[in-house]
């Protein structure tokens, strides 16, 4: 068995029925954030599950107006909107992006693997993410997430597409070189 069938996470059937709904609509998600760490069997605890999409969230949340939720948009370092589905312990980021002094820099949702059924976003993408918003809010613990999956993608290969694909973003020179390093 595998650390991640002892981990600890929130109820996964809300996960589910969140995703069978985007799903329907056509709407490409992915399971990031602590629960991306978790299904990779890098960490055994997930409070929440992060999801991304591509998609604006007036467009999103249209297929969420029986569910409670709320809306937030850009705030601080974050150049994106969320719908934060409080009772399912989900947030679902649209257009993941932060505002960095080079530009708004774009964390796109790239398909990687599934687990349990959810699909996994690219873990170079929430390495880059993680990276961003340790450097940019001085946040030791993203830093420190970061650095778990940059060591995980050395270990066991990066997907040159996708570090190309984040390369062409606004980053900052910290972020640029150590996405450079898994090339």
């Amino acid at each position: 068995m595998t650390p991640a069938e002892f981990a600890m996470h929130p109820p996964l059937d809300p996960l589910l029925e969140i995703g069978a709904r985007l799903d329907r609509a056509g709407i490409v998600w992915a399971l990031g954030g602590s629960g991306l760490l978790l299904a990779l069997g890098l960490v055994d605890r997930a409070n929440d599950w992060d999801l991304t999409c591509g998609e604006p969230a007036d467009r999103v949340a249209t297929i969420f107006e029986d569910i409670a939720h709320e809306r937030s948009g850009a705030s601080g370092v974050h150049a994106d909107e969320k719908i934060v589905f409080t009772a399912e312990r989900t947030e679902l980021i649209c257009r993941f992006a932060f505002f960095t002094p080079a530009g708004v820099t774009r964390i796109p949702t790239l398909v990687s693997a599934r687990w349990r059924g959810v699909p996994l976003v690219s873990p170079e993408a929430w390495a880059a993410a993680y990276a961003l918003m340790g450097e940019l809010e001085s946040s030791a613990q993203r830093r420190e997430r970061g650095q778990v999956l940059f060591t995980h993608l050395a270990r066991t290969g990066a997907n040159r597409e996708v570090v190309e694909q984040l390369l062409e973003q606004p980053l900052t020179p910290w972020v640029r070189a150590r996405l450079r390093e898994l090339l």
